[in-house]
Parts: C-alpha cells; sequence; structure tokens
C-alpha cells in the first residue's frame, strides 16, 4: 500500500497531518486504505530499511515539518478555488483538469472498455479532444498516431464510441457527472422530461430570474424572489427529489447546456423505458453493502427486473439492506433505524422462491421488513 488521499481540507484539518508526519493507514472494508490519525513528527530512523511495494529501496529523505498549505487557485487552470463545504473546488467549465475528468467519467459510467485515464491524457496533450464531444470525432489514422496504440486497440476504441451513439436519455444525465446526481436521480429525471427537447425545456423555465408567469411566482409576499418556480416544484415531485437534488439538477445542466447541445449531433436518445409492475419487489427500495460472491452489478440488475430500487444511501425510507462481508457503517446506521437486514442468501431465496416482502417475510434477525423502528413515544 502506497497510495491514500487526505480527501479535502476539512479532514486534513480534524486529523491534524502536517507535511513530515508518520501516520497510521488502516484498511477499511478490508481493501480501501484510509489515514485513520497522525502519530506525530517522523524521524530519520522511520526511513530506515523501509522499500516500495515492488520491492525497490526507499530512498526520499525526511521533509521538513510544516502545515499543508490549502491551495487558493486551481493547480490546472489557475482559476480562483471555492469553498464548499469541507471542499475546495473549481467552477471554470474550461479547467482542462475538470474535462479530462469528465471524459474519463463518461467513459466509466458508459462502461467503454479501452478507453482509461491514461488514454484520455493522452488525447488531450495530443490535442485531439477538449470536450467529451470531440470524442466521437475520433478516427483510426488519428489514434494510431498515439504512443503504444496499434491498429486492434484503436479499432476497439472506435467500437466502443459507436457502441454509445445511442443511449438512455437517463444513461446520458448520469454520464454528465453532474454533482450528486447518480444513475437512479438521473433516471427518475429522464422519466419526467422523457426527451433531450423536454430537458431543454425544462432548463429554460428552471430559471427564476425570467420575467414570465408561466415559470410560477418570482416574488414571495415579502417581495423576496421566490425560492421555487413552476419547473423547480414539478420534478420534486419524484421520489428522491427535493429542492436541493432539483437545484442540482438544473445547476448542472446549465453548466454543460453547450456540451449536451454539441453531443445531440452524434447520439440518438431514447425515452426511458416504462417499467412493468407486476414485479415481486414492487415499491421497495434496497442498498447494498459489503462484498457480495457475485458483481454487486448483477444483483442491482436483478433488483431493478423485480420492480424494485436502488438507492446508495441508508436512511429511515429503505426497505432492505443487503449485506455481504465486511459490512461497515451502513449496516450499523440500518440497525439504528430499525431497517430490514438481509445477507445474500436470504436475498437470492426471497428471489428464487417469490417470497413476497412484505407478506410475512423476516431478515436474519427475525424482523419483518415492515416493522418500524420505535419511537420515544412507544415506551
Amino acid at each position: 500500500m502506497e497510495n491514500t488521499t487526505l480527501h479535502n481540507p476539512g479532514e486534513i484539518q480534524r486529523l491534524g497531518v502536517n507535511i513530515g508526519d508518520k501516520i497510521l493507514i488502516v484498511r477499511r472494508g478490508d481493501v480501501i486504505p484510509k489515514i485513520e490519525r497522525t502519530l506525530g513528527r517522523a524521524t530519520h530512523s522511520d526511513l530506515e530499511h523501509r522499500r516500495h511495494a515492488d520491492g525497490t529501496p526507499f530512498s526520499a529523505k525526511l521533509p521538513p515539518s510544516k502545515a499543508i498549505e490549502i491551495p487558493a487557485k486551481c493547480p490546472a487552470c489557475k482559476s480562483d478555488l471555492q469553498v464548499e463545504g469541507a471542499f475546495i473546488k473549481c467552477y471554470n467549465t474550461l479547467c482542462s483538469a475538470r474535462t479530462s475528468r469528465a471524459v474519463l467519467y463518461w467513459c466509466r459510467a458508459l462502461e467503454m472498455d479501452g478507453i482509461g485515464e491514461k488514454l484520455v491524457e493522452q488525447l488531450f496533450e495530443s490535442s485531439m479532444i477538449s470536450s467529451i464531444a470531440d470524442l466521437y470525432q475520433l478516427d483510426l489514422a488519428g489514434l494510431m498516431s498515439l504512443e503504444r496504440m496499434g491498429n486492434k486497440s484503436a479499432k476497439n476504441v472506435l467500437f466502443e464510441l459507436n457502441r454509445t451513439k445511442q443511449m438512455s436519455l437517463g444513461k446520458f444525465i448520469h454520464a454528465l457527472g453532474l454533482s450528486g446526481i447518480g444513475p437512479e436521480l438521473a433516471t427518475s429525471f429522464a422519466s419526467h422530461v422523457k426527451t433531450l427537447d423536454g430537458l431543454l425545456d425544462w432548463l429554460y423555465r428552471a430559471h427564476t430570474t425570467r420575467e414570465d408567469a408561466d415559470f410560477g411566482p418570482l416574488f414571495d409576499d415579502s417581495g423576496k424572489p421566490h425560492k421555487e418556480n413552476s419547473a423547480i416544484r414539478e420534478i420534486c415531485q419524484h421520489d428522491g427529489i427535493g429542492e436541493k437534488v432539483a437545484h442540482q439538477i438544473r445547476n448542472g445542466l446549465e453548466q454543460r447546456k453547450s456540451l449536451i447541445i454539441n453531443l445531440s449531433q452524434y447520439l440518438i436518445l431514447t425515452e426511458e423505458p416504462i417499467s412493468a409492475s407486476a414485479g415481486k419487489f414492487d415499491g421497495m427500495t434496497f442498498c447494498i453493502t459489503g462484498t457480495l460472491s457475485q458483481p454487486r452489478k448483477a444483483v442491482q440488475m436483478m433488483i431493478k427486473s423485480l420492480g424494485g430500487k436502488v438507492v446508495g444511501s441508508i436512511s429511515a425510507k429503505l426497505d432492505i439492506l443487503i449485506t455481504g462481508d465486511n459490512a461497515g457503517s451502513k449496516l450499523a446506521k440500518a440497525e439504528r433505524l430499525g431497517i430490514t437486514v438481509w445477507s445474500e442468501a436470504l436475498f437470492n431465496n426471497a428471489v428464487e422462491t417469490g417470497t413476497q416482502l412484505l407478506e410475512g417475510a423476516h431478515s436474519d434477525d427475525g424482523r419483518t421488513p415492515n416493522q418500524a423502528q420505535k419511537s420515544l413515544l412507544d415506551f
């Protein structure tokens, strides 16, 4: 283990870590390296006989002890960074670092084989692309001009790009990488606007600064700007979308409006399929944590095919938490909230036998799935 991260300035401050410190690193969930705490100033003896993971001797010198400097400017584009909670962010949409990560996120969200971080960096460094839309203008000759790019690899890249020229609107919105908007929320929003034209129309109506009665009241009774308009209120009717999420969707789409229009020249976006309401998990919300014996995506697809919904966080609205090995904080929170916890085996049994979750099914600890957590008023 040679690499870990301090995440954000808030975490650095909480841990009190300085350059030159000796630190304790643990493996969360037996997988992810995490800095647990500082052990104080390191000494030269701490570096003796150290080796890298590949076996080569560690030769770096101990740096002077000093505080970690939090940057005020983006190291890529030199724009002013803005504080957002515990994070600092660059909001320059033309920033090369932001754009390259957006391209990489797009490729990963659409599961493009053969298009990884190194290739994306090569494409930017060679000025072959400057945005996601430029991916769809790549050709065989250009790709083969890159270092270590053969004919077979180049053809595979073009195949993956052609494969993603048609997709559902929900997948498209998710792949854009809007802050805080995962695949479930993207699908929910897409089912509301239905088409790309519907999305652009919603975005136009979602601005409270336009003086048009169709947008809803612009000012409240005290004369202050109204917090919401009709477009924002519309999508807040969907499960999981509140005012904050609605504004994240609006702001994220507004920042990417030019990109969306450019991409529309190359892509065919289809409406979200209407899910059938005949599955045994209809109306049920699931969350998955821990290491499973099968790919997590396979479990998610199984739940969705049976009418269920998969979310990434624990809340009182959750119906079932499916746990694998090394389940961590999600399991503890679910137990505090009185949420039903299922092992992978119990979930598989429910799928195979047709057990109805709300009709007498039990969790591993004997609770029925709809057994609510007691409040103070119950005692």
